[in-house]
């Protein structure tokens, strides 16, 4: 008896620290592709695939795009919330005068939070 009441005690302690390391253990990162070569924050990045991370710090966010495991860009941006949540991964450009792209914003599927770069907030 005393045995399966040690058993009881550890299980309930291993699922309370398993709960409580539930947000610690969150991704902040994800698969996006970039159908077009397009400018972040001065960087030039190549159409492709790439890994987005990010660290937050509520609504600032430290941005890193990796490709093939290396860092290829890195900026500074701001999560704001919309009305709507996203059924797909897109980016939003803005189209320069000499026919380049910049990225402005991120939108994730799933997420109504979007990371915007460069001080844009559009909504839509």
């Amino acid at each position: 008896m005393k045995v399966q009441k040690q058993v009881g005690i550890l299980s309930a302690v291993l699922a309370l620290w398993l709960f409580a390391s539930l947000p610690a253990l969150a991704k902040d990162s994800r698969n996006l592709t970039l159908a077009q070569a397009a400018t972040l924050d001065g960087t030039q990045l190549a159409a492709g695939n790439y890994e987005v991370s990010w660290v937050s710090r509520s609504p600032e966010a430290t941005v890193t795009f990796k490709q093939h495991k290396k860092v290829a860009a890195t900026a500074e941006g701001k999560w704001v919330e919309r009305q709507n949540t996203y059924t797909s991964d897109s980016v939003v450009y803005v189209n320069n005068p000499d026919g380049s792209r910049t990225i402005v914003e991120i939108r994730f599927a799933g997420m109504s939070q979007v990371l915007t770069f460069g001080g844009s907030s559009s909504a839509s």
